[in-house]
């Protein structure tokens, strides 16, 4: 058997004003614990039953005063019956809150408001276990995520309680037909939805997650990147278009750096070093992951700084679907057939500008900021296949040349 609150209402004759009206008070109490609020109303002490705790008389003020004090009890105990059925301790302090609505579990919260305290709590980190670049990926998809809502539903927000498997796989057929994303890049805002979902349920908002069940898959792909040629084209690209001009430099900045777009965005002159020879080097953490990445500054990379030097920031990098749409139109005007994007740079600088000019694994590795070899392996694996397929292309040019000889 649950033991309940005792439920009592008093009047705070301490408590009394000038015109001899004193607060009337709900005491609750069980197990020894104690908590009490004012429910707002007053009455003259002399009008008080402490008895039956209510007003005396049959006057429509007095009856009114105790169908509300009748309204409070009943209020409570269904809120006490709320909090059991979730398994919330329900003290005395916690039914208090629940009655006064301070208790964030038995709020009828948002999916909006669920993502904005989520990333309030993440920016307030003194830790900073939670990147930059994580944080702005996950505060665009929470862009997204409203941008669907008015889009799909013509609502700017829902209740939490209503996010069912239906709006995820809905949000996924949206991100992959509307904002025509890849297959790979829909995963990261798929399961930041699926994450927002665990933080309700850990504090209550919902009893279980209704997306857990969605599946969320990857699929395999090498990474794609330019060869020397088609790298060269880029490089004597030119157009009398700014927006194309800046966007050429940017990513060839990334070619010739490794540098993501982040790190690029986020690159300030204190990640610059010279060293004893006369060297300078790009020494910064990645905005992903942490890591340190320790890059040479090439002399191509230098001359890009060196023409955007004097402006607000050190590289004017556009938005990333600017770029991205820009690099489109590059890749057409230069007779490249692949779809870049300006992760493409980074993959470059791994392959053709690294691994295939004889630069070690472990070296590239440290360079990319990558925690270990085996992330850099993926493109050296890239750089095998590439001379296997130029190899078999050898093997068919002089395969009749040495049956002839034979």
């Amino acid at each position: 058997m649950r033991a309940n609150n005792t439920i009592y209402f008093a009047v705070r004759a301490s408590k009394s004003r000038q015109n001899g009206m004193c607060p009337i008070q709900v005491q609750l109490s069980k197990s020894g614990e104690r908590a009490s609020f004012s429910t707002g109303k007053v009455v003259k002490v002399s009008d008080w039953d402490a008895k039956n705790q209510k007003v005396r008389g049959k006057d429509e003020v007095s009856l009114e005063l105790n169908r509300f004090l009748d309204s409070v009890r009943a209020r409570l105990y269904d809120l006490e019956g709320v909090l059991i059925d979730r398994g919330i301790g329900a003290t005395p302090q916690v039914l208090r809150d629940a009655y006064l609505d301070k208790l964030d579990c038995l709020k009828d919260w948002t999916l909006m408001g669920v993502i904005e305290a989520h990333l309030d709590e993440l920016r307030g980190k003194k830790d900073k276990s939670i990147t930059a670049s994580t944080l702005w990926n996950y505060e665009y998809c929470q862009k997204l995520i409203g941008e669907f809502m008015k889009s799909h539903y013509n609502r700017e927000d829902m209740s939490i309680k209503e996010v069912k498997i239906g709006f995820i796989g809905s949000f996924h057929s949206w991100l992959l037909s509307e904002r025509k994303m890849k297959q790979n890049t829909t995963t990261k805002f798929l399961r930041f939805l699926q994450k927002v979902m665990n933080v309700a349920v850990m504090n209550g908002y919902v009893p279980y997650n209704t997306l857990s069940l969605y599946k969320v898959t990857r699929e395999p792909v090498s990474p794609e990147y330019l060869t020397e040629e088609e790298l060269q084209k880029i490089i004597d690209f030119d157009s009398p278009l700014e927006r194309l001009v800046r966007t050429r430099d940017m990513f060839l900045f990334g070619c010739f750096t490794g540098l993501s777009y982040i790190d690029i965005k986020m690159l300030r002159s204190e990640h610059f070093e010279t060293d004893s020879e006369g060297r300078k080097w790009i020494k910064k953490k990645r905005e992903k992951t942490g890591v340190l990445s320790r890059i040479p500054l090439l002399p191509f990379a230098q001359s890009i700084l060196d023409k955007y030097s004097g402006g607000k920031v050190l590289l004017p990098l556009q938005d990333n679907r600017d770029v991205n749409f820009n690099l489109k139109d590059i890749a057409v005007l230069c007779g490249i057939d692949k779809k870049i994007c300006f992760h493409t740079s980074r993959h470059t600088f791994a392959t053709t500008v690294t691994l295939a000019n004889d630069i070690s694994l472990e070296v590239v590795s440290q360079m990319m900021g990558h925690s270990n070899t085996r992330m850099t392996t993926h493109y050296a694996k890239v750089i095998d296949k590439s001379i296997g397929r130029q190899m078999n292309s050898i093997v068919d040019k002089y395969e009749p040349v040495i049956n002839k000889a034979v």
